[in-house]
This record gives C-alpha cells, structure tokens and sequence, in this order.
C-alpha cells in the first residue's frame, strides 16, 4: 500500500513539474511574440496575416518552424513574413503559445 501512494506522489508531482515547465514555455513564447510585435500582422480582422490561434491548426511543429526561420522557403517566396533567427529553443517555445491559444 506505501508503494502505491509513493508511486502516485511521485507521479503527481510529476505531472505538475511538466505542467510548470509548459507554462514557462507559453510565458517565454508570448514573450518573443510581444518582442517581435507578430499580433500586428497576425491579430483577428487583419488583412496581412492569420490570427495567430489560427496559424497552427493543420500544420506541423516542423512546417510552424520553417515558417518562421524560413518563411520564404516554407510559405511562398513572396511572403511579408520575415525570417526569425530564433534558436530551436525559441521556436519551440512561440510554437507552444501559438498551439495554447486554440
């Protein structure tokens, strides 16, 4: 019976150090979003970009990265968008406050 509830301590506590590391990760990607102003291509009713919570829905982690370290590569050669030297640590973090936005 102790081995259970150690296991379901040790999970639980588990589950709420992802659930901070996650909201780290959101707060870090809202943050290099405000940084980098994206909300003024990328908010409802604009005519130059999708709102934001629209942007990840069908699309891969992978397609969102090219996106916007390569966004002539990986969108069209002629889009506005401009390319992000974001490090991969950064990348993750913006595609994770994209994705909590749904």
């Amino acid at each position: 019976m102790r081995c259970k509830a150690l296991l379901l301590s040790l999970a639980f506590v588990g589950v709420q150090s992802l659930a901070t590391a996650d909201e780290k990760e959101i707060a870090k990607g809202k943050e290099l979003c405000e940084q980098k102003k994206c909300a003024i291509c990328h908010k409802e009713g604009s005519k130059t970009g999708k709102p934001m919570n629209q942007l990840v829905q069908g699309r891969t982690d992978e397609y969102l990265k090219g996106s916007l370290v390569e966004p002539k590569k990986t969108i069209k050669p002629d889009t506005k968008m401009p390319a992000y030297k974001f490090n991969d640590e950064e990348v993750k973090a913006v595609i994770d406050y994209m994705k909590s936005l749904k």
